[in-house]
């Protein structure tokens, strides 16, 4: 049985909105901010944006040109 959530991320890469969908048993800013950077190609799985405090995670994506990152919940029907 598959108790992990369905979420689907929004985020702006260079200005260009770009979404996907991510299964996890929870998400929060940072891992969100991980992997938009990894769906944008900007980041390597092995470096994680997430490890330090929350702002600086915020100012290394942006740097990276990955901004307004935000998801929801949502239901397998609902998919993008």
């Amino acid at each position: 049985m598959n108790d992990q959530t369905d979420f689907e991320i929004h985020y702006q890469f260079r200005g260009e909105p770009r979404h996907f969908c991510h299964q996890a048993f929870h998400l929060c800013e940072s891992y969100a901010l991980h992997i938009a950077t990894l769906h944008a190609g900007v980041w390597q799985v092995g470096d994680n944006v997430a490890t330090g405090p929350i702002r600086l995670a915020i100012l290394q994506a942006e740097g990276l040109g990955v901004t307004q990152v935000h998801w929801k919940k949502t239901h397998r029907e609902e998919k993008v």
